[in-house]
């Protein structure tokens, strides 16, 4: 795997990414050509090297295709148009309980990789298990769970920017009403973010971001 570092190679990495960042819109509004399944893998798969609490990798995505399974989700958005007519719909998921299977799976796969000895695999399990229990009785798993879908979600975003792509984020939806058109009804897990993607029908200009000095403050919070 290539590891970009600070250094004069990457300058121009450095400013083709900020291009991105900065050039990244939401939109409405959807050319209707069907994405490539190849580059929606690949968009799949940089959206799962998104950073996760210990790498448990509680989080999922769900690629929204059967047209009904989409009329439902549309409705559970309130008919958004973008839910309706993008090529690509995601739907970034949420496992609160995920670390309890998720623990042993990490250890197995890390031990087959040689990353962790028998020793490392049984101390780094018992330390994982013991938080994740004490977040659960502290009520928090679920705002951790729906914190590392959001991440990978973000990270989605920027990719479909760099492929050429437009997005747009959706929150406002009835989540039991999603749960129940993924085949997720009746489970603890958390629907965190809906993703529409694909080639953008429109070119809407920079909405505008309040300055640095606004929103960014130093060792105190000054909002």
């Amino acid at each position: 795997m290539t590891s970009f570092t600070a250094t004069e190679n990457c300058s121009d990495f450095a400013a083709t990414f900020e291009a991105v960042l900065r050039s990244r819109r939401a939109t409405r509004v959807f050319d209707p050509t069907p994405l490539a399944d190849a580059d929606v893998r690949r968009l799949l798969e940089l959206s799962l090297e998104a950073p996760s609490a210990f790498n448990l990798q509680s989080r999922a995505i769900v690629r929204i295709e059967d047209p009904d399974v989409r009329s439902q989700v549309f409705k559970a958005s309130g008919g958004q148009t973008q839910v309706a007519e993008a090529p690509l719909l995601l739907a970034f998921v949420g496992e609160p309980t995920g670390w309890r299977h998720n623990i042993g799976r990490l250890a197995d796969f890390n031990r087959a990789s040689g990353l962790w000895d028998e020793k490392m695999a049984a101390e780094r399990v018992q330390k994982m298990t013991d938080f994740q229990e004490k977040r659960a009785e502290s009520g928090l798993s679920r705002e951790f769970a729906i914190r590392d879908a959001m991440i990978a979600a973000s990270f989605a975003m920027v990719a479909a920017s760099a492929f050429g792509w437009a997005s747009s984020p959706m929150t406002g939806f009835d989540e039991e009403a999603v749960k129940e058109a993924i085949g997720a009804g009746g489970t603890d897990v958390v629907v965190a973010l809906l993703l529409a993607v694909g080639k953008p029908g429109e070119n809407p200009p920079h909405p505008g971001r309040f300055p640095v000095e606004q929103r960014v403050y130093t060792d105190r919070y000054e909002g």
